[in-house]
């Protein structure tokens, strides 16, 4: 019987979906063992919409704790069927890198609170000098923002 495979990277991307070009964009989470990245990439930059990118390396035990407990939730997002939604909003894309350097890959036509719980841990990991990752979203951040 062979070694278990180990996750060591999950890549999740996310998109505008249907929107004006000036408010379009793609982004990039990479979360690693000891390292997380953000990458948000407009289609037009501008001064109150401009290209971000950070990332942050760690040991801290907080972290790891995190990390192995997103690792634990994953397959319950991998293993069922998504719920597709036909509506005006870009997919979300997890990538699953495995320590022999296999991958797994799906595209979800739905929300963020597909992820809800998930999402929920990972943005415990964002660091709070930074702006919150546009694919880590969910419908109360919308809802914040229009109570403002």
């Amino acid at each position: 019987m062979g070694e278990a495979k180990e996750i060591t990277k999950i890549i999740i991307k996310g998109s505008s979906g249907y929107c004006a070009y000036s408010e379009a964009y793609k982004d990039r989470l990479t979360i690693e063992k000891e390292k997380i990245s953000y990458e948000y990439l407009p289609e037009e930059e501008t001064k109150i919409n401009p290209v971000r990118k950070w990332n942050y390396t760690t040991n801290s035990p907080l972290y790891q704790t995190l990390y192995e407990r997103i690792i634990k939730m994953l397959p319950e997002y991998l293993c069922k069927d998504p719920m597709e939604l036909v509506m005006d909003i870009g997919g979300i894309e997890i990538t699953v890198i495995y320590s022999d350097k296999t991958r797994y890959k799906q595209e979800y036509m739905v929300t963020g609170d597909y992820f809800r719980d998930l999402f929920v841990e990972i943005r415990h990991m964002i660091p709070e000098t930074e702006y919150m990752p546009a694919v880590l979203l969910l419908t109360e951040d919308f809802q914040e923002e229009r109570e403002e």
